[in-house]
C-alpha cells in the first residue's frame, strides 16, 4: 500500500537498474476508484465495516493466503511499499536505498522516529530480528522462501544458524543486506508483508498468540479478534505516514460471500465481495460503486506431481488443459468478471506473453492425449476428486468445468473445506487435485514463476510438488541476469517450460468484484486485490 509520499534521489537512480520494468504496469486509469467531489474534503472519524472470510493467521511471518494479507498489511509496514494505482515502487519505512556495483549489496536508510504500535521506537536492528524470525528453522515460516538470496538463508534454514549472516544493523537507521547473488529486483520483492518489522519483546512474550494479538508499525493497530466473528484495528496515531482518516476498522467475518453481501444490501457493511451470479445485477444497481478492476493474478487448477495418477504422465495433464472451455466459464460462470487465461503470467507484468498457453478449447485433442495417457475414453482412469475451499463460489466453476471435462472422458468428483483446513490438506497431500488463486505480492515475472515452480518451494507456494531442475536452474539465472532484456526472455522460456509440463490447468486471470456504499471515499482496490485503509473516509 502507497504510505511513502516522497521518491528519494537515490532511489531514482535504483529505478533505473532494478524496476525498468515497471513500465508494464497497470496505468492509472485501468484501476478505476469511486473520484470525491471537489467540494467534499476528507471527514475524520467513523467505523468502516469491511468484509472478509476468516483468516489463517495475522503473524508476518506466515502470511501466506490472501484473507490475512488483506488485515496484516493494514497493521505492518515494511521497508518499501507499492504505489495503490500503478504498483511502482516508492518508499515506506525506508528513507532511501541504493545498491553496490553488482547489486549484491543494498544499503537502507531508516526514517527516524517510526515507532511500532506498543510505543517502542524502531531501529535497524529490528529488521535483522524479524527477518532471521522469517528464516529460522523453528519457525517454518510458509513465505521464508523470499529472503533465500540473502547471505546466510540456507543455514539458518537448515538450523545451523538463528541469524541471518547477510542482515547487518549498521547503526540504528542503516541497514545493510548482503545477497548471494546480483539481484537487481530485490527491493521490489521487500513489499511483501513477511519483510515487515516486528518487536522481539512482544513476540517472545505472547509466543503462538502474536499470530492472533499482532504487533507491527502500520497506519492501523490490533485490538481485537473474535473468531468467526469480527477483527477490530483502531487509528494508529503515532503512525509516522499517512494517518488513517477512519478511528476504526472492523472486519466482520463470514463463511461465504452471499453471505456477506445480504449484509452489505441490508446496509451492514461498507463493502462487500459480489458472488458469483450478481455481478451484472451489482453492476446495474449499483453503477459506479461496483468495482470491477484489472487484477494482477490467476485463477487455476493445481495437479500434485508427486501423486498418481498426475505422476509422470504429461499426457493427462495436457489432456485435462485441452478439455476446458475457458471463454465460456468467464463468460457464464463468471459473467465477464474473469478473462481467460492465456497463460501463467497475467497482462500488466512486464513480460507478459499474449495467447503463450497451447490450451485452447479441444475435446478431440484431449481425448487423443487421453488414449496416449494410457486410459482411452477415460477407461481405467483412477477415481479423481476436485478439492476446492468453500464460501466463494468455486463449486460453481467446478461443477461448470466438471461437465465440460466428462465430454472428453475425464470424470471427477468434488468436495469442498473450510479454508485453512483446505490449505493443510493439500500441503499434506491428502488433496492431490485442487483449485488455487496466485495474486501478484509485486509485479514481476519472478513473483509468478519463481514461488509456483521452484522445487525449494515445494509444500509451501508450490504446492504442486512440481521439480525441474531445468526450471530450477533458468530461474536462478534470470535472477542473478542485471540486464531487463534478458532477463524477461528468460522468465518467458521459463513459462513456456512450464506451460509444457502442465503441472497447473491456469482457468482464468482475475478481476476484482467489490461494491462499497454510497458514503465512502477514497476506497481503492489494487492490482493485487488490496485496499489501503487509511486513505478511506465517510462522507456525512
Amino acid at each position: 500500500m502507497f504510505r511513502g509520499l516522497k521518491i528519494s534521489l537515490v532511489f531514482l537512480l535504483v529505478l533505473a537498474l532494478a524496476v525498468s520494468f515497471i513500465s508494464g504496469c497497470p496505468k492509472r486509469e485501468e484501476v478505476e476508484k469511486p473520484k470525491p467531489k471537489p467540494a467534499e474534503e476528507p471527514v475524520q472519524g467513523g467505523t468502516f465495516n469491511a468484509f472478509l472470510i476468516e483468516p489463517v493467521t495475522l503473524d508476518a511471518a506466515h502470511s501466506q493466503e490472501s484473507a490475512g494479507i488483506q488485515v496484516a498489511k493494514q497493521i505492518y509496514d515494511g521497508l518499501v511499499d507499492h504505489d495503490p494505482e500503478t504498483m511502482e515502487l516508492v518508499p515506506a519505512m525506508a528513507e532511501s536505498w541504493e545498491p553496490n556495483g553488482d547489486a549484491t549489496v543494498f544499503t537502507f536508510k531508516l526514517k527516524k522516529g517510526i515507532k511500532f504500535h506498543n510505543g517502542r521506537e524502531c531501529k535497524a536492528q529490528d529488521f535483522v530480528y524479524s527477518w532471521s524470525r522469517v528464516a529460522a528453522k523453528e519457525t517454518a515460516s510458509e513465505v521464508a522462501y523470499h529472503l533465500s538470496p540473502i547471505k546466510g538463508f540456507k543455514a539458518c534454514q537448515e538450523g545451523a544458524a538463528t541469524k541471518l549472516e547477510g542482515v547487518k544493523a549498521k547503526d540504528d537507521y542503516t541497514l545493510e543486506v548482503t545477497l548471494n547473488y546480483s539481484y537487481a529486483e530485490f527491493p521490489v520483492t521487500l513489499g511483501h508483508v513477511v519483510f515487515s518489522p516486528v518487536p522481539k519483546e512482544v513476540v517472545e512474550e505472547k509466543g503462538e498468540k502474536f499470530a492472533e494479538e499482532p504487533v507491527g508499525t502500520g497506519p492501523l493497530k490490533f485490538t481485537e479478534w473474535v473468531h468467526d466473528q469480527r477483527i477490530i484495528l483502531e487509528r494508529f496515531d503515532g503512525y509516522y505516514g499517512h494517518k488513517a482518516y477512519l478511528d476504526k476498522v472492523v472486519f466482520r467475518i463470514f463463511a461465504d460471500e452471499q453471505t456477506g453481501f445480504l449484509e452489505f444490501e441490508a446496509g451492514n457493511l461498507h463493502d462487500a465481495q459480489i458472488p458469483l451470479g450478481q455481478i451484472k445485477a451489482a453492476q446495474e444497481k449499483y453503477k459506479e460503486r461496483c468495482l470491477i478492476n484489472p487484477m494482477l493474478g490467476i485463477y487455476y487448477y493445481g495437479l500434485n506431481m508427486e501423486t498418481a495418477p498426475w505422476k509422470d504422465n504429461p499426457n493427462l495433464r495436457q489432456a485435462l488443459n485441452y478439455a476446458i472451455d475457458r471463454k465460456s466459464i468467464t463468460e457464464t460462470v463468471w459473467e465477464g468478471a474473469r478473462v481467460p487465461a492465456t497463460g501463467i503470467v497475467p497482462k500488466g507484468i512486464p513480460g507478459f506473453q499474449e495467447d503463450v498457453m497451447p490450451y485452447t478449447y479441444n475435446s478431440s485433442k484431449a481425448k487423443s492425449l487421453l488414449d496416449q495417457a494410457g486410459y482411452p475414453g477415460g477407461a481405467g482412469l483412477p477415481k479423481l476428486v476436485l478439492g476446492y475451499n468453500v464460501g466463494v463460489g468455486h463449486d460453481k466453476v467446478a461443477q461448470a468445468i466438471q461437465a465440460q471435462t466428462k465430454e472428453a472422458g475425464i470424470i471427477f468428483d468434488i468436495i469442498g473445506y473450510e479454508w485453512g483446513t483446505y490449505l493443510d490438506k493439500i500441503q499434506a497431500k491428502e488433496v492431490t487435485f485442487f483449485r488455487l488463486g496466485w495474486v501478484a505480492d509485486y509485479p514481476t515475472m519472478d513473483n509468478f514463476l519463481y514461488p509456483l515452480f521452484h522445487s525449494e518451494n515445494a509444500g509451501a507456494d508450490n504446492m504442486c510438488y512440481y521439480n525441474n531442475p531445468e526450471v530450477d536452474g533458468k530461474l536462478m539465472g534470470a535472477r542473478k541476469e542485471t540486464d531487463e532484456d534478458k532477463r524477461v526472455k528468460l522468465y518467458q522460456e521459463i513459462e513456456r517450460i512450464v506451460l509444457n509440463d502442465a503441472p497447473i490447468v491456469p482457468i482464468a486471470f482475475y478481476r476484482t468484484s467489490r461494491v462499497i456504499g454510497p458514503e465512502v471515499r477514497g476506497y481503492i482496490r489494487t492490482a493485487t486485490d488490496d485496499t489501503p485503509m487509511e486513505l478511506i473516509w465517510l462522507a456525512k
